[in-house]
């Protein structure tokens, strides 16, 4: 397998936005454009929210408007926006990212990159890699939080398909840099040396938000991955797929693929599960978080999850959460060592729902109550997501 590009070696520093105070709307008032309106139809903040626009639908709305020169402002502030080209299965999207305050509409326009303007650089960015250098770990992260799953060259020690999570304090990436000064210095990265660490033990569990069939009352975990596929990589979002082969599962032979994203600014990623499974139709399946002899803090709601444990290797608290969409109606026990939301799932069609963390060093999650509303307010956007309006 070829190891992914961009590496962590020429991402750590932050970039230098591109854009200036001189570039004002009115200068380009006369440029051919489109304009289209965003709207928060709830009453709560979105921070950090990705906009998509299909890009097949706004390729002819601006003259000579290409995938290289397309540029988006905000007619409020003027400035020119990170945009980025995210190409998946054929579906093409125009990326970029807002602020919406709780019910705010805000206007924006689509133009081509004026002239002379240089196009704007993120100061942070998201990220996915391949890491064999530390037994065959897949990791992503981005300006909040990073995480990892892993490959086969750990069965030695983890089976599973579990979530990893790790606390971070800076923005910028951070995991490649930290498995290298393991690989190479022995320098241990279970403890904070100033920008984060990972203090979240996995197991042979569903770690922090994994997915797997719950049959019989227990969770039936897959062996590792067995191979990976990078399909974007920043700087807004990135997309990979991680798949395991067939395995006996109570009854039920099972094959997936997860396919897993990540947002700037979010501590949530999601997850696009699709199953196969041999003499079977639907499958029984459980998102979840492993429970700890050490806190029995725990919150739940509709189609919602939290857990609030102290870190292991260092003092401090982790906050691990799950989220379903409201197309979902999750059933939620405690079974199997796991705080649970359970579903039966029609095999071939994806099952998709959130999974994050964060940690009490970040002054914005110093407390469970904090957590949770973090999650609620999620769960709030997701279902309810924002309208985009494109003027003739």
């Amino acid at each position: 397998m070829i190891r992914c590009i961009p590496c962590c070696a020429t991402m750590v520093l932050l970039l230098v936005c591109g854009c200036t105070k001189t570039q004002e709307t009115t200068v380009f008032t006369k440029e051919p454009s489109k304009e289209f309106t965003i709207t928060n139809p709830v009453a709560v903040a979105r921070v950090a929210e990705t906009i998509s626009l299909d890009w097949n639908a706004i390729a002819d709305a601006v003259p000579g408007l290409t995938q290289e020169n397309v540029a988006v402002y905000e007619d409020q502030s003027g400035p020119f926006l990170v945009t980025q080209i995210a190409a998946v299965d054929g579906n093409t999207e125009l990326l970029f990212q807002t602020d919406l305050a709780p019910e705010e509409t805000k206007s924006f326009r689509l133009m081509k990159l004026p002239d002379g303007v240089k196009k704007p650089h993120p100061q942070a960015t998201t990220y996915c890699c391949f890491l064999p250098e530390r037994h065959d770990d897949f990791a992503w992260e981005n300006d909040k939080v990073a995480n990892r799953m892993y490959g086969p060259a750990l069965e030695f020690e983890t089976i599973t398909s579990g979530v990893d999570a790790w606390g971070k304090c800076v923005p910028y990436p951070v995991v490649e840099k930290f498995i290298r000064d393991y690989t190479q210095k022995e320098i241990p990265y279970h403890y904070n040396h100033g920008e984060g660490g990972d203090f979240y033990k996995v197991g042979n569990t569903l770690g922090c938000g994994g997915l797997a069939p719950f049959v019989n009352g227990k969770v039936r975990l897959p062996r590792n991955f067995t191979d990976w596929k990078v399909l974007a990589n920043g700087p807004i979002r990135s997309v990979f797929e991680l798949s395991y082969q067939a395995w006996k599962a109570e009854g039920y032979t099972v094959g997936e693929t997860k396919r897993i994203s990540i947002d700037l600014g979010s501590n949530m990623s999601r997850f696009e599960c699709l199953y196969t499974a041999q003499d079977a139709d639907r499958l029984p399946l459980a998102a979840g978080i492993v429970l700890r002899d050490t806190s029995d803090r725990t919150w739940t709601a509709d189609g919602a999850i939290a857990y609030w444990l102290p870190t292991d290797f260092i003092e401090g608290m982790f906050g691990c959460g799950v989220v379903f969409g409201s197309d979902y109606k999750p059933g939620i026990i405690n079974a199997d060592g796991h705080l649970l939301l359970t579903l039966e799932q029609k095999v071939d069609a994806p099952v998709v729902y959130y999974a994050g963390s964060c940690w009490d060093e970040n002054a914005e999650f110093d407390s469970f109550e904090k957590w949770q509303q973090y999650l609620a307010d999620f769960k709030n956007r997701i279902d309810h997501p924002v309208s985009i309006n494109i003027n003739e």
